[in-house]
């Protein structure tokens, strides 16, 4: 990958990471330079997808983020 990525195997050192990793593999989260969530492949417990992550990137870059991305 050509950005950061934790080893799962791990995250159970790593509370803080845990909390938003969800229950597997894989898992993407979008968090800021004070490490704020913006994005998570996770909704709660439930899995939603990359493409979630993906599409508020793309959001992001385009300059069109939505009142809830910045709101998160």
């Amino acid at each position: 990958m050509p950005w950061p990525a934790i080893d799962f195997s791990k995250l159970k050192e790593k509370e803080v990471l845990a909390k938003n990793a969800g229950s597997g593999i894989p898992s993407l989260v979008l968090v800021d330079s004070t490490g704020k969530v913006i994005s998570s492949s996770y909704a709660g417990s439930q899995y939603v997808g990359p493409e979630k992550v993906l599409a508020d990137l793309d959001a992001i870059f385009a300059g069109k983020a939505s009142a809830r991305l910045a709101a998160q």
